[in-house]
């Protein structure tokens, strides 16, 4: 058994497979042994490869909720989708795993480095541009309907993370996972849309409620877009970091849509045809 895993969650339009694929590809980057979860929400993966392993979700459960709220598929796939990142410690068999939105694509393999950073903390990065929840309620609409009682009285001292990578430990990190799907339930139990309340926000709360987590540098998780997050080419190798670090590391991850590579050509000019290499952009056009 290898110690790593990393893990998915797709479901929707066929883009998002096709992103899927392109992540995976881009496993091939990394050297330690490792194995693949994907929580499939619309049940249409067949792979048949022993290091791939694909949990079917209920179809009807979900499917019900769509016509309960109307075919509002905002509600639909969104929330409830997202919150499924927080269960794949259920199904996961290795030591340790990464998961990975689907849009993401490995640029530089810091597996282990990552896992040694960690020390058996809940690694993540901290947001790059709402790096607080302050921050994050100042500038988005929040439908705070039943969010009071979790927030807290000074919200700028709750630091935000960017959900879209993460790296955890098998069985360690239960207390956070259960308090995420506790206060998720609280708020989602009614079915309803709540507007800007993400799986980042909930995140959010649960790992300043719990402990137990570690930032790592932003070029952990990094957009891709070099006037958002700090970004420099050297030798060939891709180095980034959140605006409010001081230190450039390997980027780990490019997190952007291969449908959306056209548009870093106004944020990331001189680095497009770079960027476009690295992320398989003549494979998956």
């Amino acid at each position: 058994m290898s110690k790593l895993t990393f893990g998915f969650i797709v479901g929707g339009d066929d883009k998002y497979y096709k992103n899927l694929m392109r992540a995976c590809e881009s496993l091939e980057r990394v050297e330690q042994d490792h194995e693949i979860l994907i929580l499939d929400m619309d049940n249409r993966l067949e792979i048949d490869d022993p290091k791939v392993k694909i949990v079917y979700s209920d179809k009807d459960k979900l499917e019900e909720r769509y016509i309960k709220n109307g075919g509002d598929d905002r509600n639909w796939f969104q929330p409830h989708a997202w919150a499924e990142r927080y269960n794949l410690y259920k199904h996961v068999e290795t030591d340790y795993c990464i998961y990975l939105d689907t849009d993401c694509v490995i640029i530089n393999d810091r597996t282990d480095e990552l896992i040694e950073e960690s020390e058996d903390q809940f690694l993540v990065a901290q947001h790059w541009w709402v790096p607080t929840l302050n921050d994050y309620l100042r500038m988005v609409p929040v439908d705070q309907t039943g969010l009071d009682k979790y927030l807290p009285e000074d919200d700028s001292k709750y630091l935000y993370a960017a959900s879209g990578a993460f790296l955890f430990q098998k069985d360690k990190h239960v207390d956070l996972f259960t308090r995420y799907n506790e206060i998720y339930q609280d708020i989602f139990g009614d079915d309803g849309v709540h507007q800007g309340v993400t799986d980042e926000l909930i995140l959010c709360l649960a790992m300043n409620e719990v402990g137990g987590y570690k930032f790592t540098n932003g070029s952990f998780n990094h957009c891709a877009a070099a006037d958002q997050q700090d970004m420099k080419l050297e030798d060939g190798i891709f180095y980034g970091k959140n605006p409010q670090e001081d230190e450039y590391k390997k980027v780990f991850a490019f997190h952007a849509a291969y449908q959306n590579i056209p548009s870093l050509i106004a944020h990331s000019p001189g680095f497009v045809d770079d960027i476009k290499k690295v992320m398989y952009w003549e494979d998956y056009r």
